[in-house]
């Protein structure tokens, strides 16, 4: 059953709060793009089921409101229908937008527009604090470049 963002975000936060300190943060999902085998984790990892979808695609203002765990195969089937396609679309259809925007668009580039993250208006980042803080490119919540590029080593590191 599809949540609505708000709900997807709320989940996420509060299944950080249940990681216990000193245990790794980790997504908790059943697939991925990684071509190694990864170790059973004991601990619960980030509920991420709530965002991945395409939660709005604006014809007008030429955006969607996206998930990070939505794929770009959906984002690419939700958008074309009003004529729009994402800038810069990855190799492999079933990479996730937080995925292409955290690992700065490995695989995928474009000549005119660049990399994944560079289309993005906006981003929801969960800190270290357990806050989801809305970051911009500009204005107090100017972190948005520096976020994309430490989002990942961060979910590798342990809590506490």
């Amino acid at each position: 059953m599809a949540v609505d963002y708000a709900t997807g975000l709320f989940r996420l936060a509060d299944s950080y709060r249940r990681i216990p300190a000193g245990e790794p943060v980790r997504l908790a999902k059943r697939t991925s793009n990684l071509f190694r085998q990864r170790a059973k984790a004991a601990a619960p990892g980030l509920d991420v089921s709530g965002l991945s979808g395409v939660f709005d695609v604006d014809p007008r203002s030429r955006t969607a409101q996206v998930g990070g765990m939505c794929t770009y195969e959906d984002l690419v089937a939700a958008t074309l229908p009003h004529g729009l396609s994402p800038f810069v679309v990855p190799q492999l259809k079933t990479i996730t937008i937080g995925g292409a925007v955290t690992g700065m668009g490995v695989e995928s580039a474009s000549f005119r527009n660049g990399l994944p993250h560079e289309s993005v208006l906006e981003i929801d980042v969960l800190t270290p604090a357990g806050e989801v803080v809305t970051a911009r490119p500009s204005g107090s919540t100017a972190i948005c470049t520096s976020a994309f590029r430490t989002l990942t080593a961060r979910s590798a590191t342990p809590r506490g």
